[in-house]
């Protein structure tokens, strides 16, 4: 297993990556910002502390605070507004 570093956005957004088989995650922070993502595979996020408010595909915001569970599918525009130090994991699928 290798870990990988990844940096998105001058750094406000940070994460460790790991694969296993056909699926893999990430564990990270992202700092107050807006922060907009082109998915590639299904994802499934885990808002740990903190909060942000999310948009799928350009949908309405939806609130999603410390505890929050949701899904974006594969090839969707996920954008994640942050208002304060935001702690998450993100768990998809490679192929």
């Amino acid at each position: 297993m290798s870990i990988v570093h990844n940096r998105f956005f001058n750094d406000t957004v940070q994460s460790l990556r790991f694969d296993h088989g056909d699926a893999g995650a990430t564990v990270g922070v992202m700092l107050p910002g807006t922060h907009v993502f082109q998915l590639k595979a299904p994802e499934t996020m885990t808002v740990v502390a903190g909060q942000m408010w999310v948009s799928i595909n350009d949908a309405p915001e939806f609130t999603a605070p410390a505890g929050t569970v949701f899904e974006a599918p594969a090839n969707a525009k996920l954008q994640m507004r942050c208002t304060v130090d935001t702690a998450y994991l993100c768990q998809f699928h490679l192929g």
